[in-house]
């Protein structure tokens, strides 16, 4: 069994419950944690029985630009439930950051994780 990470993807969304959220919209971090049997690919050394991580960022990127949601814990939510659907995966974690929160504090991010288990676990 292995883990694939693709760690810190950066979009522009238009994620949160404020107007000005929905109008200027913010920057979002993505990390993706994808646990597969690596035996099935690194035997032949081929592509097409990995987990192409090519396209698990454009999965991510067309649901954090395209979509629009309220909560943040909605779209980490509907993120995994689109790999799981898409890959033949074990098990898919997503992290999900958000940079500029409307709260009266000084922090770094309000972080969001959700993990889905895969078809083949």
């Amino acid at each position: 069994m292995g883990i694939l990470t693709i760690k810190n993807l950066v979009f522009y969304g238009y994620h949160g419950v404020q107007d000005y959220e929905k109008e200027l919209g913010g920057r979002f971090e993505v990390d993706i944690r994808i646990r597969y049997p690596f035996s099935r690919c690194a035997s032949e050394d081929t592509l097409h029985k990995a987990v192409d991580y090519q396209k698990v960022y454009i999965v991510v990127k067309e649901m954090v630009t395209h979509h629009k949601y309220h909560l943040i814990e909605t779209l980490a939510d509907h993120l995994a439930d689109a790999l799981v659907d898409q890959f033949d995966v074990d098990e898919i974690t997503v992290v999900l950051r958000k940079k500029k929160v409307p709260i009266d504090a000084v922090l770094d991010y309000v972080e969001v994780e959700v993990t889905r288990a895969g078809k083949t676990s």
